[in-house]
């Protein structure tokens, strides 16, 4: 468990997706490979909202589970 209190996690800003975080925090990796036409939606998806790979990649995994999508791509879904 992390030693953050929650005093120190109410200053914290929130950040946006593929940005790192700024303490150490448990960070989990995933590596795969894909189709050039998931390649172009990952790639579209960085480039129409300035992501890193991972954040577009993580957006679209959460869609794509059912979940809602994180600030600031909640926004552009509606929700």
């Amino acid at each position: 468990m992390s030693d953050t209190t929650p005093a120190t996690r109410r200053n914290r800003r929130s950040r946006n997706y593929g940005e790192r975080p700024q303490i150490s925090q448990e960070r989990h990796y995933v590596q795969v490979m894909v189709y050039g036409d998931c390649h172009q939606q990952l790639r579209e998806l960085m480039e129409r909202h300035n992501l890193s790979a991972s954040g577009a990649a993580h957006h679209l995994m959460r869609l794509g589970a059912g979940l809602n999508p994180l600030p600031p791509l909640d926004q552009h879904h509606g929700n």
